[in-house]
């Protein structure tokens, strides 16, 4: 059995059980200790599941955690993606970065950087306030607490006629025929900004690939996407979705 297959097996097991042991792991998949332990830093490292002592715990029901739980967890991962977006952010330029806890660490790796910021994420503007630059654009609207974004009319409008150089957008889940969210007013915005840039970076874990939460709303076509940042290379199946122009980078190599 493929680590993918016993990840996808723990996943059903913790909806069910809601609290799992990895010794208990070790033993019902007849694997050794130290590669149950990878498979349970593999799902909490990457947000999907909590680590506890001796194991790990469920999320929540649906198995989508939500923001403040997912930014609690101290992910390396999300770090070294975030460093990776880094990359595509220069001086002298204004750029879109929407709501994702891995955008959220970019918003911590580009405190001082002379450059103008558009988000409607709430933690991103507040992160970009520990230093006078960047300069920041909060959309306004009403926020929708559990997602941490603001969302109206009037920051559609306002994104309409705003130009942007590179927009970063994260995702809940990512499809073969483009990267969905949970809420239809986040992909709104999210479609406007994307439509408005000149180069779009979407972050995004290879289990997002796989995801069965509930994201009904597309924000935009794999298509439209000119780099994406992700945590292990993509098997070929999911890389052939997208254009032969995009760049795919994996920040982990096998």
């Amino acid at each position: 059995m493929t680590q993918e297959e016993r990840i996808y097996k723990i996943k059903q097991l913790l909806a069910e059980k809601h609290h799992l042991v990895t010794r208990d792991l070790a033993t019902y998949f007849a694997v050794s200790f130290d590669t149950a332990r990878r498979d349970v830093l593999q799902l909490t490292s990457t947000g999907q599941a909590i680590r506890v002592h001796g194991g790990l715990i469920a999320n929540n029901q649906d198995g989508v955690p939500n923001f403040l739980a997912r930014s609690q967890i101290a992910s390396p991962i999300k770090t070294k993606m975030a460093q990776m977006a880094k990359r595509f952010v220069h001086p002298n330029q204004c750029d879109f970065i929407g709501p994702s806890t891995t955008l959220k660490k970019l918003c911590e790796l580009i405190d001082g950087l002379n450059l103008q910021i558009v988000t409607n994420s709430i933690d991103n503007s507040l992160e970009l306030m520990q230093a006078t630059l960047p300069q920041v654009r909060l959309l306004g609207g009403k926020i929708d607490k559990t997602h941490r974004f603001s969302y109206s009319v009037t920051a559609l409008e306002t994104l309409k006629r705003m130009s942007f150089n590179t927009a970063f957008i994260g995702t809940s889940n990512v499809r073969s025929d483009g990267i969905y969210l949970a809420k239809m007013s986040d992909s709104e915005l999210i479609r406007v900004a994307a439509s408005r840039a000149k180069q779009v970076v979407v972050v995004a874990e290879k289990y997002k690939f796989n995801s069965r939460n509930n994201s009904p709303y597309l924000s935009i076509p794999l298509s439209q996407i000119d780099v994406l940042i992700t945590d292990e290379p993509l098997p070929q199946e999911l890389s052939s979705n997208f254009s032969p122009n995009t760049q795919i980078i994996p920040v982990l190599r096998r």
